[in-house]
């Protein structure tokens, strides 16, 4: 059992020999030992690469429970007490480095002995399925099934320097944004089209510009710069504009766009959930800028 969640978790047989200190072909036969035990096939083995079969993961999962129970128990025998083993977390790709980045290289500093594997990525993530332990996420409603815990929200902004706002002109209505040359993500050709809303009144305005960069950033600097009037997250515009570098462009409006929304974390829910992503909850519950 050691040996499969090892070979899972090291990505193949001589990874998890050298963890394990013993031979690749004493792994393999382990393994397929494990196999004819259960009577299901646990990897798709290939000459390149080793995955889990689909039959494997719920074996994987179980047994990754069962050894974590078990590590847990000698820590508490031991009356050591502290936490260790993988923990895996996928986080979103705008919040990876200003947000997430020093909580999370605190918190391995706190923890020595947890392997902590982060992975930022801005597509759907399920921790039943994909092999992490908990899941960072912005705007999508929680995965059923899971514990969710909001943690904060992000909200998109537009912003222009003060320097460009005095040679092209205030922006006081959503219109005026077409005289203006706007800085979007430029990930579709609905990028271009802005949808603002007060209260009940929803315009959408489409609006030009020669600049373009799905790098949250890259896009403060191009503001910052004078480029124009930019699409930004609250927290990464927040420092800027308190020195008044930038200013706030129709703050009244809502900006409905991707990217925003109720930050939440959320875990599988299971009988027996380890102490380190108990833990690493409660860290970023703590520890997250409110």
């Amino acid at each position: 059992m050691a040996s499969f969640v090892t070979v899972v978790e090291e990505g193949g047989f001589s990874a998890a020999s050298r963890k394990l200190g013993v031979t690749p072909s004493a792994v393999s036969r382990q393994v397929t030992r494990l196999e004819k035990v259960l009577g299901v096939k646990l990897l798709e083995r290939t000459t390149r690469k080793m995955d889990l079969a689909v039959t494997g993961r719920p074996v994987y999962e179980l047994c990754r429970t069962m050894l974590d129970s078990a590590k847990e128990a000698v820590n508490v025998s031991t009356c050591t007490n502290e936490p260790v083993g993988l923990l895996r977390i996928a986080v979103p790709k705008a919040l990876a480095k200003q947000i997430l980045e020093p909580i999370l290289i605190s918190f391995a500093l706190r923890y020595p002995k947890i392997k902590l594997q982060i992975k930022v990525t801005d597509h759907i993530v399920d921790p039943i399925h994909n092999e992490v332990d908990i899941i960072v996420s912005i705007e999508r409603e929680p995965i059923p099934g899971l514990i969710a815990k909001e943690l904060g929200e992000v909200k998109i902004i537009l912003c222009a320097s003060p320097e460009y706002l005095r040679q092209q002109g205030a922006v006081l209505r959503p219109k005026d944004l077409q005289k203006h040359s706007c800085i979007t993500l430029g990930e579709s050709a609905n990028d271009s089209i802005l949808q603002l809303q007060k209260g009940s009144n929803l315009q959408k305005v489409r609006v030009g510009g020669r600049f373009s960069v799905n790098h949250t950033e890259i896009r403060l600097s191009a503001v910052l710069r004078g480029l124009g009037v930019g699409l930004l997250p609250d927290f990464v515009a927040s420092e800027e504009l308190k020195k008044g570098n930038i200013l706030p462009v129709l703050s009244a409006w809502k900006i409905k766009h991707n990217y925003q929304g109720k930050v939440r974390l959320q875990y599988a829910q299971s009988k027996f959930i380890p102490e380190r992503v108990k833990l690493l909850v409660a860290f970023l519950v703590d520890n997250y800028p409110k």
